[in-house]
């Protein structure tokens, strides 16, 4: 199955980097990535954080997953692509589309 990811960098905050997302399946959300490049959270669209899920990249471990497969599974892959994009580019871009299996 051939499936594929879209960012769109929304806001640019004292917090960091708020981005839309949206998968081919329809799975929606927001992400804030934080100014050092190496935290992900759940976010709303104004770039407010929710709930207690994060990735830290640094230690690459997801805290507080949300019990819901799908939002977390989206969320990784969104947090992945945008900071594999990041790296690949030395800063965060602002629109990405990224197709997976």
């Amino acid at each position: 199955m051939t499936a594929s990811l879209t960012c769109r960098k929304t806001h640019s905050l004292e917090a960091g980097h708020a981005y839309a997302w949206e998968t081919a399946e329809g799975v929606t959300g927001h992400i804030l990535i934080d100014r050092d490049i190496s935290v992900a959270r759940p976010c709303t669209p104004e770039g407010t954080t929710l709930g207690d899920m994060l990735l830290d990249k640094r230690i690459g471990n997801v805290e507080n997953p949300d019990p819901d497969p799908k939002v977390r599974r989206a969320f990784l892959i969104a947090a992945s692509v945008i900071f594999q994009e990041a790296e690949r580019q030395g800063r965060l871009p602002d629109d990405i589309t990224r197709t997976y299996w």
